[in-house]
């Protein structure tokens, strides 16, 4: 190859890294809060690929001003997400080009566990949640609400936890059919993840509760319980966002339950769509927490805080955050005492979509105090009502 060859070809290997070729779309996100913001822009794909003049499933990658690639991702519902950090009251700049993003971490994964009655399990860089599937109903196990899982590491974790707890029951179930009891619940010690092996565990009670989040309608005599969800679909699974589908069976009115739940790295909180068919005349909608004795709770206008004491106050010494954050404003928000558990209400609710966000957070990990979680939920609330403003340059 010829000198002039290898300085083409260097050319264009450059052209790949520096942050203004011709076609670039250079988009600005502005920062109208008097704090920093660290999360996720979300842009229209088609518009971009508009603009770039390119096919509809061309990918896109998008990088600093310096030319560093900044973690993204292409949704289902044809957004482009990506990771920005912009000061208070200040304005970041990103350019979007046609090119396939690098390999990037996992932060946000998730998937459903048959080994485990069909559970479906997710998570971040934060926390994790799980719902209950149609293995764990058919044996009666009453378990309706949300499960929080802690964690203490940014990495998924769940799908190792689920093998090792499933490999450790098929060993204790054989072991104490031989009556060794003691080496089963050694293996149990090693094993369980309600027992916390260095990066968190399952400490969170539900049971016949909304747990942290669900939904349920509410009728005369109370809530109306979902049970576990009957058909699944996941929209999306990293690397930012994870995206769930629930659909569940026809209640005994042939009332039928569907949500949209999507968590996103560095977020405590899911975003959950929740609507109805077959609701014949309105009635009230309930989301909200369980209630797990004497703690921490504060009520406020848009939201509900609580400290959850964990399923073994005694032996982990820890709380488990738990929230629910209505942007949009309810008609209600109180603590029932004899329901035991804290809701927000909507009334003349006719199946329509709701939206709102519910979440947690571990004080062995990144929200030590509740009052830290107070304030991040407060903050998180003026964040959706404060969305970036992105606008996109002239070149």
């Amino acid at each position: 190859m010829n000198k002039k060859n290898y300085i083409t070809l260097f050319l264009a290997f450059l052209a790949g890294f520096l942050p203004s070729q011709a076609k670039d779309i250079r988009v600005s996100v502005t920062n109208t809060l008097a704090h920093a913001r660290h999360e996720l822009a979300s842009l229209d794909a088609a518009p971009l690929r508009a603009k770039l003049a390119v096919s509809e499933t061309t990918p896109l990658r998008v990088l600093n001003q310096i030319g560093l690639e900044q973690p993204s991702q292409l949704t289902h519902d044809g957004k482009l997400i990506f990771e920005v950090c912009v000061p208070p009251k200040g304005k970041m700049t990103y350019l979007i080009q046609p090119k396939a993003p690098a390999k990037q971490p996992l932060w946000v994964f998730g998937m459903q566990y048959p080994i485990r009655k069909d559970d479906i399990a997710w998570e971040n860089d934060r926390i994790g949640f799980r719902v209950y599937g149609p293995a764990l109903q058919q044996t009666g196990e009453r378990s309706f609400g949300i499960d929080v899982w802690t964690k203490n590491t940014p990495t998924p974790v769940f799908s190792k936890r689920y093998l090792d707890d499933w490999r450790g029951n098929m060993q204790e179930d054989s072991l104490r059919k031989a009556g060794l009891n003691a080496q089963a619940d050694s293996i149990n010690r090693a094993t369980s993840f309600h027992l916390d092996h260095g990066n968190g565990m399952d400490a969170y009670g539900v049971g016949p509760t909304l747990g942290c989040g669900a939904p349920a309608l509410m009728g005369p005599k109370g809530l109306i319980f979902p049970y576990c969800y009957s058909d699944f679909r996941i929209l999306d699974n990293g690397p930012l966002r994870f995206t769930l589908r629930l659909d569940f069976a026809p209640n005994a009115e042939g009332i039928t339950e569907h949500r949209l739940i999507s968590l996103d790295k560095g977020s405590h909180f899911n975003r959950m769509t929740v609507w109805y068919d077959g609701i014949k005349s309105p009635i009230q909608l309930a989301s909200g927490i369980v209630l797990h004795g004497e703690s921490d709770l504060t009520l406020g206008d848009r939201f509900i805080c609580y400290a959850n004491p964990t399923d073994r106050p005694e032996t982990w010494g820890s709380l488990i955050f738990t929230g629910i954050l209505y942007p949009d404003g309810i008609d209600e928000i109180a603590r029932f005492e004899h329901l035991n558990h804290a809701l927000g209400i909507k009334n003349g609710y006719r199946g329509e979509p709701f939206t709102y966000y519910f979440g947690a957070a571990w004080s062995r990990y990144d929200v030590p105090t509740f009052a830290h979680w107070t304030l991040e939920s407060t903050q998180f609330l003026d964040n959706l009502k404060h969305s970036f403003i992105i606008t996109i340059e002239k070149q």
